[in-house]
């Protein structure tokens, strides 16, 4: 505080184009589970995040799952 910092960041209005997106998946149009690099047991999460803090290979878009299949 006074010290004449501005802090910036981005956020998207992500409501606004929440039923679009869910009416472009819903046609199939889009294929989210396409773009995930990784599937990762929800029980390794402190592992998985370190390999995406770490900006380790594969590690873009990771979907935690409850249980693996």
């Amino acid at each position: 505080m006074n010290k004449n910092l501005t802090i910036k960041m981005g956020n998207c209005n992500h409501r606004r184009y929440l039923g679009e997106l869910i009416e472009i998946v819903r046609s199939g149009e889009i294929k989210p589970t396409e773009i995930l690099t990784k599937r990762e047991p929800l029980t390794d999460v402190i592992a998985a995040y370190k390999a995406f803090d770490e900006r380790q290979p594969g590690w873009m878009k990771v979907e935690l799952m409850p249980h693996r299949h």
